[in-house]
């Protein structure tokens, strides 16, 4: 493939507090300059519901310059709820979307299907497509999900949910590289064909993101802990280290015919900046597709 194929997109999460409403406002603004395919918007952690509305989805997308992407969960409410949901954004041009499972709500041990809602996010992508959307992204975790038997159950699921209409892959950070590679390449193996955006993790800080990958089943490699966890959260070593991580990652993943790189932006954005900085004047510049 040829580095002038290479799309972008981020995803960010709805704040909760006018400070961090003013901090998202200026991460868009930072990354607006960039050819964002699309933005992502979260719906919630541990099956929350604090989904952006239709007019605050469209706010943030019109802040980027780029269409926006809501997520749905199967845990966010009823049938009826998620259509007349999914309705508001249709009817201000919003089409596409992003259709997960959703976690276990909080206080309960495991996920059960609500009877009232679609039990898993097959379901949902095949009642979007129905109900107009144009395109939607399905989630995959390239080191197995927590709740499948194994791999080879976990790539079974992801064919279903494409198989019910989803058109594209956005996947689980992994920062084994090289598991990622041999999992798209079982993809493939499989007749699974769809586009695929690699979800990026830029590292602020180790101890939270180690923490937070035990929650979610991603690993995290003793190298990863060797490079960042002896400096100091937030300083310059830190942040110069943690963007050529993230920069070589990315640059692996494009040489291997991944091209479409999937910024998981913590509603920050000068790590991501940064990350991609290194892809345009490292040693084989990224040029970004428009």
């Amino acid at each position: 493939m040829t580095s002038d194929t290479v799309t972008l997109s981020f995803e960010i999460f709805p704040p909760k507090t006018p400070a961090a409403t003013a901090t998202l406002a200026e991460t868009l603004d930072a990354l607006a300059p960039l050819p964002v395919s699309f933005l992502s918007i979260t719906s919630g952690a541990g099956g929350g519901n604090a989904g952006a509305s239709a007019a605050t989805a469209a706010a943030y997308g019109s802040a980027i310059g780029a269409p926006p992407r809501p997520h749905l969960t199967c845990v966010q409410g009823s049938q009826e709820e998620l259509e007349e949901l999914v309705a508001s954004y249709l009817a201000l041009g919003i089409d596409r979307f992003v259709a997960l499972r959703g976690d276990a709500p909080v206080g309960m041990d495991s996920y059960e299907p609500r009877a009232d809602g679609f039990a898993y996010a097959d379901e949902l992508a095949r009642a979007l497509k129905a109900w107009g959307a144009e395109d939607v992204a399905v989630g995959a975790y390239p080191e197995t999900h927590p709740d499948a038997r194994d791999a080879a159950h976990c790539r079974d699921v992801l064919k279903r949910k494409l198989d019910a209409g989803a058109d594209r892959i956005l996947t689980q950070y992994c920062f084994d590289t090289d598991r990622l590679l041999r999992w798209a390449d079982e993809l493939r193996e499989d007749g699974i064909d769809a586009p695929i955006g690699v979800g990026i993790m830029p590292v602020h800080n180790y101890e939270q993101i180690k923490r937070f990958s035990e929650r979610c089943g991603a690993g995290v490699p003793a190298w990863l802990g060797e490079a960042l966890g002896d400096v100091a959260p937030g300083s310059p070593e830190a942040f110069e280290r943690a963007a050529e991580i993230g920069a070589e990652q990315c640059r692996r993943l494009v040489a291997a015919g991944l091209p479409h790189l999937h910024f998981y932006v913590l509603n920050r954005s000068a790590l991501t900046q940064a990350i991609l900085q290194r892809l345009e004047t490292g040693p084989v510049p990224v040029r970004w597709a428009a």
